[in-house]
């Protein structure tokens, strides 16, 4: 079974949201922007049921793509939970890449990539978005 596509533009003001663009027939998972809703839950509700819908046959193949430039410490559990839906998937049985782009010289944001790939078990390779340079974050399973 394939979810429907599920499109979300990114919202600008005092709480922006992220853009989302998950298209279970490609595998293919984006989130971009800034993450700082006013019900970082309430946000990530329907992002976290969509991936759901898909574990009990989740594509043989997932990219999931991450373009935070910012993010609230009320965002920071609802990425988790959709890191540890991916590893789940990747326990059975699929190819699941996931790949956080971050601005140049933005530790603090490599350090939060490695603590989550940490907790959720699920790599996490980190790409400069200056230059071709990247590093590979998590457990070795």
């Amino acid at each position: 079974m394939v979810a429907e596509r599920l499109y979300l533009p990114a919202q600008a003001g005092s709480y922006p949201t992220p853009g989302v663009d998950f298209d279970g027939e490609l595998g293919l998972l984006r989130l971009e922007g800034e993450s700082h809703p006013e019900e970082a839950a309430q946000f990530y509700a329907p992002l976290i049921l969509w991936l759901d819908t898909l574990i009990a046959s989740p594509p043989a193949s997932v990219v999931f793509e991450l373009r935070l430039t910012f993010f609230s410490a009320a965002t920071r559990p609802q990425l988790l939970a959709l890191l540890r839906r991916l590893k789940k998937w990747a326990n059975r049985g699929a190819e699941v890449r996931a790949t956080w782009y971050i601005d140049p010289g933005d530790e603090d944001m490599v350090d939060v990539a490695g603590d989550l790939a940490m907790i959720s078990g699920l790599a996490i390779r980190v790409v400069s978005t200056a230059v071709n340079h990247s590093v590979m974050l998590g457990i070795a399973v």
